[in-house]
């Protein structure tokens, strides 16, 4: 329905080098929020995180986790922020067509 808000302050969703940015866990507890309420918010998310991160579609961190870090740029380069992501690697599988990588995020 292209609700989803992307590459702005508070986004759950960035776009980046590697692929799509899903802020963990809040994408996932959105989700489950919105499909079966608030009240199994957690669990759900939780359990779709799982789901996705089976499923092999996203970029596995380079210290074997699932759980890439990335760093919120202000002006100057000054970091004032940081996010924790999944990022599934492989964009334009989701979404067509695919925006451009947001600048205030660096890999870390």
């Amino acid at each position: 329905q292209r609700t989803i808000k992307f590459n702005e302050a508070g986004a759950a969703v960035h776009f980046v080098p590697q692929g799509m940015a899903l802020v963990s866990p809040r994408i996932f507890r959105d989700f489950a929020a919105a499909t079966e309420g608030e009240d199994k918010a957690h669990e759900l998310g939780t359990k779709v995180q799982r789901d996705v991160i089976k499923s092999g579609w996203h970029l596995p961190a380079a210290n074997r986790t699932n759980i890439i870090k990335y760093e919120i740029q202000g002006r100057g380069g000054a970091v004032v922020g940081n996010l924790s992501c999944v990022v599934l690697a492989n964009a334009g599988k989701w979404v067509q067509p695919v925006p451009p990588s947001n600048p205030a995020l660096r890999m870390v």
